[in-house]
């Protein structure tokens, strides 16, 4: 009876935890699509999308792509012609107050780190020909924020 109770308890704080391997998906749907300098979608441009964990190559627009979490930012190249739309999306983290003070959290947040389960991204990107945009969920009040970044 009271390894059953100890068991439970344990499951129980893990998934109050917040701790993403036990709770969240691998992947996360995001949806990428290209746009002129007039913000109109450019259809049929050929998109490559990677991060640490994979690769992804599509025609814009791409609805709902599984991307696989990671703690790397999420890479866009979208081309047709000469014409080149390129941005980069920040990976975020979640953390849960929870996960550090937990009996083994500790090791929950690092296993969840290795992983990328903790991680995701926007979920709307509009990648601007002729640009390379950044695009960061963490901004204040939480909105999602495009900046240029100057080629390099």
């Amino acid at each position: 009876m009271r390894v059953a109770l100890l068991g439970a308890t344990v499951a129980l704080a893990l998934l109050g935890s917040g701790c993403a391997t036990m709770t969240g998906e691998s992947t996360q749907r995001v949806s990428i699509v290209a746009v002129d300098a007039q913000e109109q979608p450019m259809p049929g441009m050929r998109c490559r999308v990677l991060n640490g964990a994979a690769e992804y190559v599509g025609d814009s627009p791409m609805h709902d792509v599984p991307v696989r979490r990671s703690a790397s930012d999420l890479k866009i190249e979208c081309r047709q012609g000469t014409l080149l739309a390129r941005g980069t999306a920040i990976s975020r983290g979640g953390l849960s107050v929870l996960q550090g003070v937990l009996p083994g959290g500790t090791v929950l947040i690092m296993f969840d780190h290795l992983t990328g389960y903790r991680y995701s991204y926007p979920t709307e990107i509009r990648v601007r020909a002729g640009e390379h945009l950044v695009f960061d969920r963490s901004r204040p009040r939480g909105e999602l924020q495009a900046e240029t970044r100057t080629a390099p």
